[in-house]
């Protein structure tokens, strides 16, 4: 059976929801092929910052939403509540990681919208999604209302990828 919740965030859920980062590091690498500062050198490990994401949790300003198939996880959406530095009157949501298994991408949007609703319920006025337009999350989202308004510009600074 299908479950779409919000999940409350700790270390023993974040053992379970990396690895599917993981995954999603991994799918990019390959749709975003040459149009990423990374080129080429896309093939380590991610390390999600357990210890910054937990203290967004304790603030109340972060959000998990998880697809489970009968209690096993096959996706999740992770994000945060942010003040705009330049428009400070504006609550803003921000989806950090998005990834569902291939074989559950039907229910994306089901869990983008959870995500929605549950960044609505602490007070976001807009929502922002790092997507890739060559990604399987961006024709979704524009079907759903959003558009791209920035477009995010990388420079490789350094040589070498992350240690």
């Amino acid at each position: 059976m299908i479950a779409i919740e919000r999940e409350v965030f700790n270390r023993e859920i974040a053992e379970k929801v990396f690895p599917l980062a993981q995954k999603c590091w991994n799918e990019s690498t390959v749709f975003k092929g040459e149009t990423c500062a990374y080129y080429g050198e896309r093939d380590f490990e991610v390390e999600p910052d357990t210890d910054a994401y937990q203290a967004l949790a304790d603030q109340g300003k972060l959000v998990l939403v998880t697809l489970r198939d009968d209690g096993e996880l096959k996706g999740y959406v992770i994000g945060f509540l942010y003040t705009s530095l330049h428009h400070k009157k504006i609550p803003c949501g921000f989806g950090d990681s998005i990834y569902i298994e291939p074989g559950y991408r039907e229910h994306t949007w089901a869990v983008a919208k959870r995500f929605e609703k549950e960044m609505e319920g602490l007070g976001a006025q807009i929502i922002g999604w790092p997507v890739h337009q060559n990604g399987p999350v961006y024709d979704i989202l524009k079907a759903k209302g959003y558009t791209g308004d920035d477009v995010v510009m990388e420079k490789r600074l350094c040589v070498s990828p992350p240690p």
